[in-house]
């Protein structure tokens, strides 16, 4: 199946009427059209629909099937998708689900047309319009194709946009864009009792068309009876995840073979829209990018064989939609040589201060810390030998972690069920790796360089995922602040807390921070002094043995296994008087402590505060690809 840009011509005198005319607040617009055009409106009348989708390049296509709705109203319907590979009977009566599948993947783009022409202004976006507060042309006001629009970022830090196109006389809505949903140009409208309904979708390789429309009197109530609702288990859901989150459970990759092109692309990237199937593998895979055929064609063929780790949202396998920034090769980018260069930067950082490098020297270092109030205090070891071969150990308080790695495992051991958090954010602090380190990934599109200043001291700003107007990074974001001139690093952001390095000493070839702050942490700032750090001579191997402690992993026992992260300790929210339901979107590290948690279904602070508290104090067993400990993300509802 093939995507290609859908372009609309705008003549420069409609654009010019409708730049003459009166503003007005976009919500009032949409609200015009969901009463004028909306079939599944709220308080509607019954209906009756019949409906075909088809890919006009194939005959034959997964994606052809037929849709057909009886609606009563928003809690009382029944659908039936039949597609070649997957069909669905969906019955909702009152606060009740009966769900029926047929096969494994529910095509998203016919999902979303089957939506769509029934209610072709879904509330997420209408939300997201007047949140931003567009603005649009008053209908009436001439002729041609009005547009509002507006760019903002996203929860990554890149930039999007929403847009709502309708016809300037008549205010119908033409197509939807947003990041929750990408719909095809409205048309055909006709008369149906006081509304004007879209008949038909066009101008995208997948289009839906209207056959029956009629009344729906008397219908047989056995058509929405449901004896039995369906388990959540038992559903197909498709859940949305940002680039970041999607990358961190991608299995396997294939690279994409770069052609020769006539002209480079006016971008650095591209941007390409996959559906990931419960099973991990990518079902659908489109991009609306302006580039050649031949670069889209080698970009979605690349990308049509990635493999992800299958997610699930609140314990079910999950279909989710993300989008993915794919860089374009240097031959395809002029590179301004007076801005600075993300991987040139990590390529300084590590030559300047990355003890823990393939080849680097033999190290042993000692740490000690403390929390500023006193309640918590400890000591760090750590004893390195290679990428490879090390140990290291944390004792906080009356609690020992330790890790070991050797040329064929890694063990990590801790008393009782989850290792204290303290003590992991500890050891990352003065253990991590900078991306790059020694083979790993540096996805160089997600990276920006800014100037910044860290307290009072200039700086460059190395980041990755979203950062808000105001500054606030996302808990999952990354973020380096490093000297221009001479490449230290003096701060680094990793899942809400920030590390602050000074006392810079030289110690080889090297420049190393000698005391470490880090602050936002849960028991507030951290204080952590290097002590001792001396070549390491002399090793016992047996300090890489750890007598009864099953390895986490094996270079042998390696393949593409998946585990999703496992709760192993939880405290329910207390909320006093409430009754509802909301989703909340979890995200877990590798250690299986939650770092952020994004409540869903409600903006009342008083529910969603005590429910954020609680979660986010659990700990999980954490999420592993091929038998090791990864980032992982799970759905909780909460009622």
């Amino acid at each position: 199946m093939r995507f290609r840009i859908t372009l609309i011509v705008l003549l420069l005198s409609q654009l010019a009427a409708a730049a003459g005319a009166n503003k007005v607040p976009v919500s009032k617009l949409v609200d015009q059209m969901i009463h004028r055009s909306t079939l599944a409106e709220p308080g509607g009348r019954p209906f009756y629909l019949k409906a075909t989708i088809t890919d006009k390049g194939d005959p034959k296509s997964e994606f052809n099937g037929t849709v057909e709705e009886y609606w009563l109203s928003s809690t009382k319907w029944r659908r039936v998708v039949k597609l070649r590979d997957f069909s669905q009977t969906r019955i909702v009566n009152g606060d009740q689900v009966y769900e029926e599948n047929s096969g494994d993947y529910f095509p998203v783009h016919d999902e979303m047309l089957a939506n769509e022409i029934v209610d072709p202004l879904p509330k997420p976006a209408v939300d997201l319009m007047n949140q931003l507060g567009l603005m649009g042309a008053e209908p009436g006001s001439g002729q041609g194709q009005c547009m509002a629009e507006k760019y903002f970022n996203n929860s990554e830090g890149r930039e999007t946009r929403v847009l709502l196109a309708y016809d300037c006389n008549s205010g119908l809505l033409i197509y939807l864009w947003s990041p929750t949903c990408c719909y095809g140009v409205m048309t055909d409208y006709r008369k149906f009792h006081k509304k004007m309904i879209a008949y038909a979708t066009k101008d995208d390789p997948i289009n839906i068309r209207v056959d029956t429309l009629k009344d729906l009197d008397s219908p047989d109530e056995s058509l929405f009876a449901i004896s039995q609702p369906t388990p959540s288990n038992k559903r197909v859901v498709t859940e949305n995840l940002t680039e970041t989150e999607a990358r961190t459970f991608l299995v396997s990759k294939t690279e994409v073979q770069w052609p020769k092109v006539s002209k480079n692309p006016p971008e650095k990237s591209m941007t390409v829209n996959i559906v990931i199937g419960r099973d991990g593998r990518v079902k659908e895979a489109q991009t609306y990018s302006p580039v050649e055929n031949a670069i889209e064609d080698a970009a979605l063929t690349a990308v049509r064989k990635w493999t992800f780790q299958p997610q699930n949202v609140d314990g079910v396998p999950a279909q989710i939609s993300t989008s993915l920034a794919l860089p374009f090769p240097a031959d395809y980018q002029k590179v301004d040589a007076s801005q600075p260069q993300v991987r040139p930067m990590f390529d300084r950082m590590r030559t300047i201060g990355d003890l823990r490098l393939d080849g680097a020297p033999a190290f042993h270092m000692k740490a000690s810390f403390h929390s500023e109030d006193g309640s918590a205090k400890g000591t760090y070891e750590e004893t390195w030998v290679s990428p490879k071969k090390w140990r290291r150990e944390v004792s906080l308080n009356d609690t020992t972690l330790v890790e070991v790695r050797t040329e064929t495992a890694f063990y990590r051991t801790f008393p009782g069920k989850y290792a204290p958090r303290l003590a992991d954010d500890v050891m990352d602090a003065i253990s991590f790796n900078l991306p790059g380190d020694n083979g790993s990934d540096l996805h160089d599109v997600d990276w920006s360089v800014t100037d910044a200043k860290l307290a009072n001291l200039p700086v460059l700003r190395l980041s990755s995922g979203y950062i808000s107007p105001q500054g606030k990074p996302d808990p999952l974001a990354r973020q380096y602040f490093v000297e221009d001139k001479t490449a230290f690093l003096r701060g680094r952001y990793h899942y809400s807390a920030v590390t602050i390095f000074n006392d810079l000493q030289p110690f080889g070839e090297k420049t190393v921070a000698r005391k470490l702050t880090i602050v936002g942490s849960s028991p507030g700032k951290i204080e952590i002094a290097i002590d001792t750090l001396e070549p390491a001579t002399n090793i016992s191997e047996g300090i890489f043995m750890l007598a009864g402690v099953k390895p986490v992993y094996t270079s042998e026992a390696e393949d593409q296994r998946f585990t999703q992260p496992v709760a192993v300790y939880t405290v329910k929210p207390s909320i006093p008087g409430w009754r509802g339901r909301v989703t909340c979107a979890v995200k877990i590290d590798e250690h299986g402590h939650v770092r952020d948690v994004d409540v869903k279904g409600t903006a009342d602070e008083s529910v969603v505060k005590p429910i954020r508290a609680a979660i986010m104090s659990w700990e999980y067993e954490p999420a592993t690809i091929n038998g090791h400990p990864s980032l992982g993300f799970v759905q909780v509802n909460v009622e």
